[in-house]
């Protein structure tokens, strides 16, 4: 098979130099005037100085008519109309309404299906369910996403609602807001190391229930953006109100005569409460700094460009406040560096450091400690090998780090 094929590519208006000021070449690399591909035909019969040949032209007609069919409101209907049929099965699998030529969808989760469906010791088996609603537009970046999920856990026979609101408000400096509120079941470290699935087998065929939870009625708001090129911000402030739970089933598939451990993270066989309950404030603040970040100007969004020559520095201030106990309040300061790097086929070296410090911390509830993301189970499905120690115990290094 064989094939040839012919480029022209035409210069105007260019002004060769022949020194350059130090500053003169930034971080971006490349930028796009705006509606640069939506030309009238006047525009290229003035400024374009090789006609186009008969093949090209009837091709760029041909082109044309395809994508005007495409985007026309006709068309998209008639494959929202196929696609969007609905039948009884998807009250069990889940459902998708979507309407293209407007941008939005609604998705309904469905009742059973692979990733929604869990089992641990307080809950027994329990599932997720939820509805969704989005909106976006393709050449602003806006984007609109309004969701709620359905929590049932037969064991305990509780269900559990909660619902977000998440607005992007453009694709330059991806600037955000989020606000959520409901109730939940949360792992005591907030960065869940243990995956649903993997304590599902490890509970069901070996008795390790490795994870512990907590349940928490919280309300939040979130805003975070890109402030200047490669310095991104984030501020959090949320409330809590924790209630301490109990294992409500020694169900598992495998007879053995070992016993569940209680969900106290440090106390194996303490079946009582494992924290007195509570409330709390916490307000977070963090910024990210990718250095010798370069981007991409487009008419429709920003497109960053890390560079692996400069590690990722990360700051944050978390300060826990309004506590029903005075003496759950706190305050805490973080840094992290993170540092990867691809040598070509030779392979990759990344490296993720971390510090920071509580004041004022010296009885608050265990759930605000500093949680390290340790792996009882020998299996580690995130990909993240930097980010986890794969032979530490959840919680037995937990710690409030005194002043």
């Amino acid at each position: 098979m064989k094939f040839t094929g012919k480029f022209t590519h035409v210069f105007s208006n260019y002004v060769f130099k022949d020194a350059f000021e130090k500053k003169t070449f930034g971080k971006e690399i490349v930028s796009f005037a705006e509606n640069a591909n939506k030309k009238e035909d006047a525009y290229w019969q003035t400024y374009r100085p090789v006609p186009l040949t008969d093949e090209e032209s009837k091709s760029y007609v041909k082109k044309d008519s395809i994508q005007t069919v495409r985007k026309s409101k006709t068309y998209m209907d008639s494959i929202d109309a196929k696609t969007n049929k609905f039948k009884l099965s998807k009250i069990i699998t889940g459902y998708t309404f979507r309407n293209s030529h407007e941008n939005w969808s609604f998705n309904y989760q469905g009742l059973f299906n692979f990733s929604s469906i869990s089992f641990n010791t307080l809950q027994g088996w329990n599932l997720d369910s939820g509805f969704s609603y989005r909106k976006w537009n393709d050449e602003t970046g806006k984007f609109t996403l309004i969701s709620s999920t359905f929590n049932y856990g037969f064991a305990e026979d509780r269900l559990r609602v909660n619902g977000r609101y998440y607005h992007r408000f453009n694709n330059i400096n991806n600037a955000n807001i989020s606000i959520s509120g409901g109730s939940a079941v949360s792992q005591f470290n907030s960065n869940e190391p243990i995956p649903n699935l993997v304590n599902t087998i490890s509970t069901l065929f070996f008795k390790n229930n490795f994870m512990k939870l907590y349940n928490k009625e919280f309300a939040e708001i979130n805003y975070g953006q890109e402030v200047v090129n490669g310095i991104f911000t984030n501020a959090k402030l949320s409330y809590e109100n924790r209630h301490a739970l109990f294992n409500n089933t020694d169900y598992t598939t495998i007879k053995s005569d070992d016993i569940y451990t209680s969900n106290d993270p440090l106390q194996p066989f303490n079946y009582t409460s494992s924290f007195e309950n509570h409330s709390l404030f916490k307000f977070n603040f963090s910024t990210r700094i990718r250095f010798g970040q370069k981007y991409i100007s487009r008419p429709d969004g920003k497109i960053n460009i890390q560079n692996d020559k400069y590690p990722v520095l990360s700051f944050a201030y978390e300060k826990g406040f309004g506590g029903t106990n005075s003496n759950y309040n706190y305050d805490f300061i973080a840094a992290r560096v993170d540092y990867d790097k691809t040598f070509g086929n030779k392979g990759e070296f990344s490296a993720n450091i971390r510090g920071g410090k509580f004041f004022n911390a010296s009885t608050i509830s265990f759930i605000d400690y500093k949680h390290f993301n340790g792996n009882q189970t020998h299996v580690n499905f995130r990909g993240n090998y930097v980010n986890a120690f794969n032979l530490l115990p959840y919680y037995t290094n937990s710690t409030m780090m005194l002043t």
